[in-house]
């Protein structure tokens, strides 16, 4: 099967935001064995939307459009929609009874204005319960996703509807099995020299895609066969094939994310873990409780972002800042004590370092990052430099100080 994917926002062409979905969709499709052969990205008007539809029933097997379904006035892909598949725009029922419940669990009434989202082309098949998205079928019943422009909706319409239904239209596929696991500290030309072969290692019936989730590495495996069981024995043949090429590199399993990798980690050790963040400026922290239960293992988390916070809130030296500076080893295994003590934790983990633009040296250039994890009275210090600009630079130093502790409870440090 052949498809097209279709992205659609005035935002996209303008470039004020990257595109990533068609990317994000294609990684899914491809290990299964289904082609996406064209992207379209187009803004918001309603003639280009119709004719790019039009081209792509024309050519394609499957169509997945992403975008234009909200409230505003320039969400207009359902009326582009509706004229190409020459339907009258109504009010969905089964959406009016979605968006209701939604907005009545939070205390409040649906207002007209949400009640756009409910107008679909006639026939519409609903698809989420909390978001908009729906499905046609074309002439010959070739299927027509319409996803939410949003990346979180659209990865979860894509992965709880749109895969498996398309597995199913695939012919000669009965049964699939997939995994998903998360890398951190290769980028994905080093991760693609590491695999190269290891789908033909493993034999027929195997794929193997990847998709960035900056700064990690997100590597989707999948496997086809006549039954469940042969599926997944292939599946986990891959699977284990890439975790010997990769090793440590691997984060986590099963679709987790590294926090959620930790968070598991640190519930079975019962340890306890405190934070003190300068140039992430609590991002660690952040990332940490988007997991549910976090407060069953991280008991406080510190942004210290001046010297003098270092110095009061963790009892940093003011000599050791004098004599090697807010962002060194010295100064982050001062901080990491610091933050264990002052918590009764029995981790503390610190960050320290330059996110840039300014602040840099030769000695230390934009992009150093000083990390240090205490345990007792032992403490693993460790430097790193990173490129790129100061959200990146960021972002890179959280999944440093997550990997970091993550190694530490594998027993890899």
């Amino acid at each position: 099967m052949r498809g097209e994917i279709i992205c659609i926002g005035d935002e996209l062409i303008s470039g004020r935001v990257e595109e990533k979905n068609s990317r994000y969709i294609a990684a899914r499709l491809w290990p299964l064995g289904l082609e996406i052969l064209w992207v379209a990205i187009l803004g918001d008007e309603p003639r280009a939307i119709g004719e790019a539809l039009k081209h792509a029933l024309a050519r394609a097997d499957f169509v997945i459009v992403s975008g234009g379904l909200g409230v505003t006035e320039d969400d207009v892909t359902a009326q582009a929609a509706a004229e190409v598949f020459d339907l009258p725009l109504t009010e969905s029922r089964r959406m009016i009874k979605n968006l209701r419940a939604f907005w009545e669990a939070r205390g409040e009434e649906l207002s007209d204005e949400i009640r756009k989202l409910a107008w679909l082309p006639q026939g519409a098949q609903v698809l989420s319960s909390r978001c908009a998205g729906f499905k046609l079928l074309a002439p010959g019943g070739k299927p027509v996703y319409f996803l939410p422009g949003v990346p979180a909706e659209m990865r979860r319409l894509t992965d709880q509807k749109v895969v498996p239904e398309l597995v199913a239209l695939a012919g000669g596929i009965r049964a699939v099995a997939t995994r998903e696991l998360r890398v951190f500290g290769l980028d994905e030309a080093a991760i693609q020299a590491r695999l190269k072969g290891a789908v033909r290692a493993v034999g027929e019936g195997v794929g193997m895609g990847y998709y960035p989730d900056f700064p990690e590495e997100r590597i989707f495996i999948s496997a086809r066969a006549a039954s469940r069981d042969q599926a997944e024995t292939l599946a986990q043949r891959l699977e284990a094939e890439v975790l010997a090429r990769l090793g440590e590199y691997v984060v986590a399993t099963g679709g987790e994310t590294l926090e959620e990798a930790v968070g598991k980690r640190l519930a079975r050790a019962g340890l306890t873990l405190a934070l003190a963040e300068s140039c992430t400026g609590g991002l660690v922290g952040h990332r940490i409780t988007q997991v549910p239960g976090a407060s069953d293992y991280f008991l406080r988390g510190l942004v210290v972002y001046s010297n003098q916070a270092k110095v009061e809130l963790l009892g940093v030296s003011p000599e050791t800042l004098e004599r090697h500076g807010a962002v060194s080893p010295a100064c982050a295994r001062e901080m990491a004590l610091g933050a264990a003590r002052s918590a009764g934790a029995d981790l503390g983990l610190a960050i320290t370092g330059i996110a840039g633009p300014g602040g840099g040296s030769p000695q230390k250039p934009v992009g150093t990052v000083c990390f240090a994890l205490a345990r007792g009275d032992e403490v693993q210090v460790l430097e790193r430099r990173f490129s790129g600009g100061r959200a990146e630079i960021k972002a890179q130093s959280a999944s440093q100080a997550l990997d970091m502790l993550r190694r530490h409870l594998e027993g890899h440090a």
